[in-house]
């Protein structure tokens, strides 16, 4: 999926040039905006990833990582995971709290303080990533010793190319073609805020 990526982007009309102006793109910096942080910045993960793809910086983490980066650009939706092993508690949206802080991945020992603005995924000790996909931390991420993750798929505006449900059904075709098994999937929104998944 990797090896044709940038031809399927621009089979559906992205390119470096382009991207900026498709809304499912385009969105997050709004998203952003309202967290308080500049989008130039801090972009979103779908951002990030499209713009390093253009780059010819085509990435090498794992090949299950490397298969959600893939789906995530061709379905235009952020997505990441999280080693299920390294959660403690459930994994909530939330915004976040005075006084945390957050440890992201690559990053050596930096931290970073969490504003109240800030939009993030957290379990019940940690911020698991940090302005709601933009990046995330080193206590969850995935490792070729994970067994089991957790995939999140995000949405936060009515999105034009695809929609979650299109993306978490191609995620689960894609890992499941490079030998991994989809135990569960749910969706969670204003209507429905919760989903047991194990």
């Amino acid at each position: 999926m990797k090896k044709g990526l940038i031809e399927r982007l621009k089979d559906i009309g992205i390119s470096q040039d382009t991207m900026m102006l498709h809304p499912d793109v385009a969105g997050w910096r709004e998203v952003y905006s309202k967290m308080g942080v500049k989008p130039s910045k801090y972009r979103s993960s779908l951002e990030a990833l499209l713009r390093r793809t253009f780059k010819g910086d085509i990435w090498s983490v794992s090949n299950v990582v490397d298969c959600y980066d893939c789906v995530s650009a061709v379905n235009l939706l952020p997505m990441g995971a999280h080693d299920t092993a390294k959660l403690k508690g459930d994994l909530v949206l939330r915004y976040g709290r005075e006084g945390e802080k957050f440890y992201p991945l690559g990053a050596g020992d930096s931290v970073i303080d969490v504003s109240p603005k800030n939009i993030l995924y957290a379990d019940d000790e940690k911020v698991c990533c940090w302005l709601w996909n933009h990046r995330d931390t080193r206590d969850a991420s995935l490792s070729e010793s994970t067994k089991k993750a957790l995939f999140l798929v995000d949405q936060a505006f009515d999105t034009e190319w695809k929609t979650v449900q299109e993306g978490l059904k191609l995620l689960s075709s894609e890992l499941e073609n490079i030998g991994c098994k989809t135990i569960n999937s749910g969706i969670v929104n204003a209507g429905s805020p919760s989903s047991e998944i194990f």
